[in-house]
């Protein structure tokens, strides 16, 4: 190992994170992860940024991807609705669903892949075909990806 790589390594720190939406926050900030061990996120993370790392993972949690990722897991356990649905707007997104719900939308049910919402009024429908595209270039589709990617990755460390 080389002179400048050993300083590099002695200056960093690896800390671990167990939970999926914490490390998309954090991913977020521009920490690098360094490793999946288990369900736990190892990232690098410099000694002087230490304390602005652990502060990003309370901050996730008053924040509103925390809300996001409450939404998600909703989502995720809804069973299909038995019923009839009357409404014409849906997504098939399980994050723009949850982006849509962020923002008051009520739901009304699931059919297949679809989530169904209710809008009673043509500035309603305008409001969701907003705030539905709006979703694909908002951070919140960023961490959404985060949040997949994080899921697909394999145990591994890679060493600084």
């Amino acid at each position: 190992m080389i002179e400048s790589e050993k300083v590099m390594q002695s200056a960093n720190v690896q800390k671990p994170v167990h939970d999926l939406g914490v490390a998309a926050f954090i991913l977020m900030q521009s920490f690098a992860l360094a490793g999946r061990k288990d369900k736990s996120f190892i990232f690098h993370i410099p000694k002087d940024k230490l304390k602005e790392f652990e502060d990003q993972k309370t901050a996730y949690l008053f924040s509103e991807f925390h809300y996001f990722d409450h939404c998600l897991m909703g989502l995720k356990k809804l069973e299909e609705y038995p019923f009839g649905i009357n409404s014409n707007k849906f997504v098939t997104d399980l994050g723009a669903a949850a982006f849509l719900l962020m923002h008051k939308f009520k739901l009304i049910g699931k059919k297949g892949r679809a989530f169904y919402f209710e809008c009673n009024t043509k500035e309603d429908e305008i409001q969701f075909d907003e705030l539905n595209l709006q979703y694909t270039s908002s951070v919140f589709h960023d961490f959404d990806s985060k949040l997949m990617s994080l899921k697909k990755i394999g145990e591994f460390n890679r060493e600084r």
